[in-house]
């Protein structure tokens, strides 16, 4: 019979590993990974906070807004390199706080390619592209005692966590038209593919009677799923562009693998492993931008809104119908703000940049002390007619509050982008 201490950590360990499960387990739950963490495409765009409704000049435009792809005035490939560092910082019980947990990360960021198609009057462009538009990195721990985790055998404790990766990518087809001499139109069709690796474990050591525990419980999906946007665009005499776009209902497929083990030192050796599928589509989404140029000075600013509560399970669960009662009351609508400004400097040409956004979580199941909010910074070059390059760099945070296991947690991502650029 094990020891009375031993039935303690194990009740800690169900109370703690719970939640997780709750977030991350079975298909027959609400929290959908791919609704948060948004990338953006491109380092021009991603120097300026993401306003790229009404200010994209390149390739970028087609996850954007399409209908700018006309600005484009030379066939065009790019392709963008992206580094992230993650940090999160966590105070459990208001008192134990736990050394911070990091990880970084390179990764391609995007592929597009442009072509502007030779018309007798107006002008026409059209493209491809590959973008990475959601990032599933993240890292997460706690523990009973500051030093448990680096040297779990010295003393009795517990502590676990997450590990996580992967991301969603989107290969998009479009296209632009001009109506007019000032209106221009696009369309854009994104494919979705990418994998999220999730992975949660708790590890328990009872020093006076050598019992060990340990738990794990990881999670694999994959994603499929189709969109489209379409944009518009209006230039104005007065230097002034405004922009809006359309995004049409998104259809993802999660295929899921799931691996569990759970054991001890004395007599428990528990594994699972069990597969499943399920679809859920995302509503309508309206975006809206707007754009000043005063000379060398470029000031761009953009907002969009989806309400999450309309977020639409469709198939793979056994109670279809609670689940989707259950979305109207775990998801929020969310408006997320984007502004940026880029300066030019005579007549080298060299591009500085300056941005700010803020991407509300729509899920509601943890108390978010602070939304995901980023600083951005970026400066583009003309190395000759032909080649620009753009660098990016930035910088975020968020906070949130679990308490189910009466943690506060901080996470901070730094990204830093390179975008080379070759024009025909």
């Amino acid at each position: 019979m094990r020891p009375v201490n031993c039935m303690i950590i194990t009740l800690t360990v169900f109370m703690a590993v719970m939640p997780f499960l709750y977030a991350h387990g079975q298909s027959m739950v609400v929290y959908e990974a791919a609704t948060e963490n948004s990338v953006l495409p491109g380092a021009r765009a991603a120097g300026m906070g993401g306003a790229q409704m009404a200010a994209g000049m390149d390739g970028s435009a087609l996850w954007y807004n399409p209908a700018l792809l006309t600005r484009i005035m030379r066939s065009e490939l790019s392709g963008t390199l992206t580094h992230q560092k993650f940090t999160n910082e966590t105070l459990l019980y208001g008192s134990v706080a736990i050394p911070d947990a990091e990880l970084s990360n390179t990764r391609l960021g995007s592929l597009w390619g442009t072509y502007k198609v030779p018309t007798y009057q107006g002008g026409m462009v059209i493209g491809f592209a590959v973008n990475r538009v959601k990032s599933f990195d993240k890292i997460f721990r706690y523990a009973s005692s500051p030093t448990w985790l680096s040297n779990p055998y010295s003393t009795s404790g517990w502590g676990g966590g997450e590990d996580e990766t992967g991301s969603l990518w989107a290969w998009t087809f479009g296209g632009a038209i001009e109506i007019s001499p000032r209106a221009t139109m696009g369309l854009s069709i994104d494919i979705f593919d990418g994998t999220d690796d999730w992975t949660f474990f708790f590890d328990s050591t009872e020093t006076f009677t050598n019992y060990e525990y340990s738990y794990s419980h990881n999670i694999i999906d994959e994603y499929t799923g189709i969109t489209g946007k379409l944009g518009f665009n209006y230039d104005l005499e007065n230097n002034v562009s405004l922009s809006g776009v359309i995004g049409f209902p998104t259809s993802i497929a999660v295929d899921q693998v799931s691996e569990e083990y759970e054991y001890d030192n004395q007599y428990l050796n528990y594994a699972d492993y069990w597969t499943s599928s399920y679809k859920y589509t995302l509503p309508f989404w309206l975006g809206l931008g707007a754009q000043v140029r005063l000379e060398d000075l470029t000031l761009a600013g953009d907002v969009s809104f989806m309400d999450y509560s309309q977020l639409h399970y469709n198939s793979g669960l056994e109670d279809m119908g609670g689940m989707n009662r259950e979305v109207k009351s775990s998801y929020d609508e969310t408006a997320t703000f984007r502004v940026g400004a880029e300066y030019v400097i005579q007549p080298s040409g060299t591009r500085l940049r300056v941005g700010y956004y803020q991407e509300p979580i729509a899920f509601q199941g943890f108390d978010i002390r602070s939304e995901p909010h980023f600083f951005t910074f970026g400066a583009g070059f003309l190395v000759d007619r032909s080649v620009m390059i753009d660098l990016a760099f930035l910088t975020g945070s968020w906070k949130r509050e679990d308490a189910a296991i009466s943690s506060l947690e901080k996470y901070r991502a730094n990204r830093f982008m390179l975008t080379i650029s070759y024009r025909l």
